[in-house]
């Protein structure tokens, strides 16, 4: 009969670990971030390729420098157990903490398979990781996949198969440490050599047993003998090797910390060189608008077009409602006079009042109000879209020649839609002189007041003046 092949599914928790297995197996393994979840191994069998294939789910673990229980039971596995291939699989969205784990995988097996899991949702948060170069570096095959919706679990599969099956050999690139600490494993590693049944890399048991963790020290008895440390050669040479640290000022403590330290300081390069943050739609928007707007060429033409766009529309289209206003001001003023002439009303008092005083206001309105309506949200809306910013940016060096300020261009734009408006404006230059000069230059700025609709001046305006001040 032939035998299964073994499988090892192991990562950080929380990666999306137990959706894979149930992806592969079809079966409905439970997820949970407790202690104590998921310390028993979760075991599923699946058929490729004419194959028979046995995947083990093992506790979430951060790392193999083990302190919990279920970190302890998935080291012990990786390291002691027998198995045909290890997928690793990771978070895209946070691979800096994921790739500590891999690194000391690759220590212990070169049968190795990284599963870059998530991908859709590091695509959502615009975050880009580039997976051959992520495979180049580590020695290893990467595979991207989104396990929830199943993509990338068949070229998992296939890649599986061929490391599990011996087809394509990997080559693993290991961490180098400081050059004391690979002397002494080195050391170890002699002493090691042929006085233990594995197919594991020797380098990475003389690491902890240098390291002189009880905990992984007992597996290995358990594993290898309790007689194991008894061997002559292994115990000389682990005892010089840690003589030789000791006396280069390396204690457990400053081991530990100078293994961990390397691990990080690895994991950080190889993150920042493959993981890319992708420009948002906005960021995307705004470089267009660079492009387009802080042109050499296209800057000045474009703003100027931009300002004529806004100043026609403001003009053109403030002659509707203007006319509107000035039909209903008009009649208004009409039923007023003749209302106020009904009840006894002097003339000289509603000539006064109504041809005087209220004329002369529904005129400002009906001249004021629409250009104003129309002229300052689309400058609100050339400010929301980052173009007023840059047009301030264009101007600076003209305005800088003139002995004024650059954000004096916002405050002349403002002018003409209002004079008050663009001089209260000019509290955002911070220099006293050029907030000075922008504020008298900005009174003379020509705005929609004094370039009334030229509806208004029509003589039906005049013509209705006249019928209003004829009435007895």
């Amino acid at each position: 009969m032939k035998k299964k092949k073994k499988i090892l599914l192991m990562g950080n928790p929380n990666v999306g670990k137990s959706t894979v297995f149930n992806e592969i197996t079809g079966s409905h393994q439970h997820t949970g971030n407790w202690t104590g979840k998921t310390v028993d191994i979760a075991k599923g069998g699946y058929y490729y390729k004419f194959t028979d294939y046995e995947l083990i789910d093992l506790p979430g673990t951060y790392s193999l420098l083990s302190s919990s229980e279920e970190e302890r039971l998935a080291r012990d596995y990786l390291c002691f157990e027998d198995y045909d291939c290890v997928v690793c699989v990771v978070d895209a969205t946070n691979l800096l903490r994921n790739l500590n784990l891999v690194f000391q995988i690759i220590e212990v097996t070169d049968k190795a398979v990284l599963l870059l899991n998530l991908t859709d949702e590091a695509k959502k948060k615009n975050i880009a990781v580039d997976e051959n170069k992520l495979s180049q570096i580590l020695g290893i095959p990467v595979i991207r996949a989104t396990a929830r919706s199943g993509k990338g679990i068949n070229e998992l599969l296939e890649q599986v198969h061929l490391v599990a099956n011996d087809i394509v050999q990997n080559e693993s690139k290991i961490l180098f440490y400081s050059n004391t600490i690979e002397s002494a494993a080195h050391q170890v590693q002699r002493g090691l050599k042929g006085r233990i049944d594995t197919n594991k890399k020797l380098r990475f048991f003389a690491l902890r047993l240098l390291e002189n963790d009880e905990s992984f020290n007992n597996s290995f008895k358990a594993h290898f003998g309790e007689d194991i440390f008894h061997n002559g050669s292994l115990r000389a040479n682990l005892n010089k090797a840690k003589n030789d640290l000791s006396q280069l000022g390396y204690n457990s403590d400053k081991y530990g910390k100078a293994i961990t330290t390397a691990i990080f300081e690895k994991t950080n390069s190889v993150a920042e060189q493959i993981v890319k943050a992708l420009p948002s739609k906005k960021e995307r928007r705004e470089k267009a608008l660079d492009d387009i707007l802080l042109g050499k060429y296209t800057s000045i033409p474009v703003m100027l077009l931009l300002l004529g766009i806004v100043l026609w529309l403001t003009i053109a289209g403030s002659n509707y409602p203007s006319d509107f206003l000035r039909n209903v001001f008009d009649s208004f003023e009409i039923w007023l006079a003749d209302s106020l002439i009904s009840i006894g009303v002097s003339q000289t008092i509603v000539g006064l009042l109504v041809n005087g005083v209220l004329r002369v206001l529904l005129w400002v309105v009906a001249v004021m109000l629409p250009p104003m309506a129309i002229f300052f949200p689309l400058f609100a809306l050339l400010e929301d879209f980052g173009i007023l910013p840059r047009v301030a940016f264009n101007l600076d060096g003209a305005f800088e020649c003139c002995g004024a300020c650059g954000k004096q261009a916002l405050t002349t734009c403002m002018g003409y839609g209002c004079n008050a408006v663009g001089v209260t404006g000019c509290r955002i230059i911070d220099s006293p002189r050029e907030r000075l000069v922008a504020i008298i230059t900005n009174s003379l700025t020509p705005c929609n007041g004094r370039l009334p609709p030229p509806t208004l001046w029509q003589l039906p305006w005049l013509k209705a003046q006249k019928t209003s001040s004829k009435q007895p």
